[in-house]
């Protein structure tokens, strides 16, 4: 596979604009196609931090852009993949991306324990365009299932009236969209990658030779384009991994869902079963994140993003290159307007909760994959 993006190293000190024409050179491209050029120049100066003289000298030097001279407009997935690689320590990405990983500074040994989170979703119509009645529409979600890590769910109420709570997803129909709201446990287990086939595997898509990036769902289901520019984000990089641990004859599948507490992102990783019958979770995303945005991270984290079940995941039904929400009008499907809101519980399992927990159907789930 040809990689274009340079291996990336963090730097030891804040960098100058040589970091942001560095960054630049290395962008992904994202196609005509996906291309949504809405961020004008004073939001992009905003979220970048970097000053208008900076911001000329990228334009210059060909960062993609709409509008006109001094009023230009940027694809934000454009703007966040520099400002993450441009090394400057004080764009509006790093910071956050530093705030959202501050949890893969303590020990991985928290990752294995039962915590229980409140879990909220909306899903609302996009904005009405012209008059008339709104248009009845098909709503899926992804029904979370903890119990495939270790996990149990305490409650799950759905709404409006009408919506019917499925194996995979939660669905409704009408115009008023989608709810689900309750108390989940989410648990791990740390486990380790026994086969050194498996290994060098799951281990070939690392920080030294990949990056993260930004970039919309159906550009990372085009794996290839994607990875041939030196990014890994995790729809791609599950969906190769998938396919090479199967040639290799490893039972293999992608698995979708959320990061808990991390901004609650949707996520997706690797599940393979090793030499030893176990189900082993691989994660090379979040490798990549520890080694280039996290802020000291623990240096025993990458190992367990490599094997271990992650009290961090909240697993679904749904593979990789299946989005966890959607809509459906007149049989075209688009992504709805989404709030997610997982917070971790104030209570937190009792040892007496944790020890019935481990001993139910949960620890027969997270032994195979379906």
């Amino acid at each position: 596979m040809n990689i274009a993006a340079k291996p990336w190293t963090r730097p030891a000190s804040p960098r100058g604009p040589e970091g942001w024409l560095d960054s630049l050179r290395d962008l992904l491209v994202i196609p005509p196609e996906l291309r949504d050029e809405w961020v004008e120049r004073d939001a992009a100066l905003e979220l970048l931090q970097c000053g208008p003289e900076i911001l000329d000298a990228l334009l210059r030097a060909g960062l993609p852009h709409g509008g006109t001279p001094g009023a230009e407009r940027f694809d934000r997935f454009d703007l966040v993949n520099l400002a993450l690689y441009s090394g400057s320590g004080t764009s509006v990405p790093e910071k956050t991306m530093r705030y959202a990983l501050r949890w893969m500074h303590a020990d991985p040994q928290s990752l294995f324990r039962p915590q229980r989170w409140n879990y909220s979703v909306a899903l609302t119509p996009p904005a009405a365009h012209g008059q008339g009645e709104p248009e009845r529409t098909d709503w899926n979600l992804a029904t979370p299932h903890p119990e495939l890590s270790g996990g149990w769910t305490e409650s799950l109420s759905i709404g409006p009236e009408g919506a019917a709570l499925g194996e995979k997803d939660i669905t409704a129909s009408g115009t008023s969209g989608l709810t689900a709201s309750g108390v989940l446990v989410t648990s791990g287990e740390r486990r380790g990658i026994v086969s050194d086939r498996l290994r060098a595997i799951v281990t070939s898509y690392g920080p030294d030779r990949f990056r993260w990036g930004r970039m919309p769902e159906e550009l990372q289901w085009r794996k290839d384009e994607v990875l041939s520019q030196g990014y890994a984000p995790c729809i791609s990089v599950c969906l190769e991994l998938a396919e090479r641990c199967r040639e290799a004859g490893f039972e293999a599948r992608t698995r979708r869902g959320w990061i808990m507490g991390m901004l609650d992102l949707a996520h997706s990783w690797l599940e393979v079963v090793d030499e030893d019958g176990l189900v082993k979770n691989v994660d090379p995303a979040f490798v990549i994140l520890a080694d280039h945005h996290a802020e000291t991270p623990h240096p025993d984290i990458a190992e367990a993003f490599t094997g271990s079940l992650l009290n961090r995941l909240l697993p679904t039904e749904h593979h990789a290159d299946e989005p966890v929400n959607g809509y459906r009008r007149g049989g075209e499907f688009a992504h709805p307007r989404h709030q997610t809101d997982i917070q971790l519980s104030a209570e937190q399992p009792a040892p007496r909760e944790t020890a019935g927990a481990a001993n139910g159907s949960g620890n027969r789930e997270r032994n195979q994959i379906r």
